[in-house]
């Protein structure tokens, strides 16, 4: 038994910990506040003393480049409204905390809104809903090193055109949005917008029914990883302006008025799924010829594919060949012009079609891509008809 401090007695009774949020955040902060609609507004010290909105606690917080407040946001029957003229921000280092992103709603029902609100110190939102409403955007974000964790974006009432999560840097690295989803309406909301961050882990994004799903712009926003996202029903996919080599890891599109728009062109594709339709090029019978060099001497680069042509990433899932002599050939791919060869064929002149490229080594060609081929045969002086089958993203 315990002896407590009034006299009384306290049976075996463990200590509470009133901030298990804390624990399960692994992190270290050096102040805590509450928000409830349920508290009294007085320091957010406790749940009985929350404040009553997510402005008081975020006005409070340290500004102490060393120190760093969480603030756990209690669920709301409705939501939490920002209520403030246009883009309210915080410059605090700050862990903005919610019980499930279902059960906690900001909103910002100010009538001069432009955002819900902006983050500007080092910050990490977690287990929040932002919704847009009618018009204005959601949360934005600027220091390097942000983090998003099981969120939600919903734009579904808007009306005009608004980004749901920005990441508004400048030469800014290694943010991480994970376990997102976003739902919009495809006239209006774009998802994500990456200005500026470099370096950065996009992992688990939903997103569905927006006007963009994610776009890329800024000369530094580089090297960016984008693994297993689901964009589907909306009107444009990814549209990547800036930066370079994005990669992209378990990719699905579907149901998209289009998939991808590519200003860049130099980045890492690897298991895009979704139905995209194969055609033959030429769309004739006539093919492209490429002629063979002397006996057993490879002719000379021939393109088969066009810069122009290529105006979205594609695979190459078959190719089609017509020799013009009975004897053995062999036939090779470049996409650098000649520099070097990404697949090599060999048949007689019986065969008529050969698979591209092996399925653990697919190749995923960007925006601009030129493909040639080059050929060769025993007697030499001969030469090969080629069409591709081409699987437009």
């Amino acid at each position: 038994m315990v002896l407590g401090v009034h006299g009384g007695i306290r049976a075996n009774l463990a200590p509470v910990r009133a901030d298990v949020g804390i624990q399960s955040l692994g992190k270290a902060i050096t102040a805590t506040l509450r928000v409830s609609p349920d508290g009294s507004n007085a320091d957010g010290s406790s749940w009985v003393k929350a404040y009553t909105t997510i402005p008081a606690a975020l006005d409070v917080a340290s500004l102490d480049a060393e120190d760093c407040t969480l603030i756990l946001v209690g669920p709301h029957a409705t939501q939490h409204d920002i209520n403030l003229a246009g883009n309210p921000s915080w410059a605090a280092n700050v862990v903005l905390q919610g019980t499930h992103r279902n059960w906690t709603t900001i909103k910002n029902n100010h009538a001069s809104a432009t955002s819900i609100m902006k983050l500007t110190g080092k910050s990490a939102v977690l287990d929040l809903n932002f919704n847009l409403g009618t018009g204005v955007n959601g949360l934005i974000m600027t220091r390097g090193g942000c983090r998003i964790y099981r969120a939600q974006f919903i734009g579904t009432s808007l009306t005009g055109a608004a980004t749901a999560l920005w990441l508004d840097g400048d030469s800014k690295k290694f943010a991480k949005a994970i376990d997102v989803d976003f739902y919009g309406d495809v006239s209006y909301m774009s998802a994500l917008l990456i200005d500026q961050f470099a370096q950065c882990d996009f992992r688990r994004l939903n997103i569905h029914y927006c006007l963009k799903g994610i776009q890329v712009v800024g000369a530094n926003s580089d090297d960016n990883r984008f693994i297993d996202v689901d964009i589907g029903e909306s009107a444009l996919a990814l549209d990547l302006d800036e930066g370079n080599e994005q990669h992209f890891y378990n990719l699905t599109l579907h149901g998209n008025a289009a998939n991808v728009d590519d200003e860049v062109g130099d980045h890492i594709w690897t298991n895009v799924f979704g139905k995209f339709s194969i055609k033959i090029e030429p769309d004739d019978l006539v093919g492209v010829q490429v002629s063979c060099g002397a006996a057993n001497t490879w002719g000379n680069d021939t393109q088969i594919r066009a810069v122009a042509t290529s105006t979205v990433p594609f695979r190459i899932v078959g190719i089609h060949v017509l020799p013009s002599a009975s004897e053995l050939y062999q036939l090779r791919f470049s996409a650098d012009s000649g520099s070097t060869f990404y697949d090599t064929l060999q048949f007689d002149a019986t065969k008529r079609e050969g698979i591209a490229a092996p399925v653990g080594t697919e190749y995923i060609f960007n925006k601009g891509t030129r493909i040639s081929a080059s050929a060769k045969s025993v007697s030499g002086g001969n030469s090969v008809k080629v069409w591709l089958e081409i699987q437009a993203i």
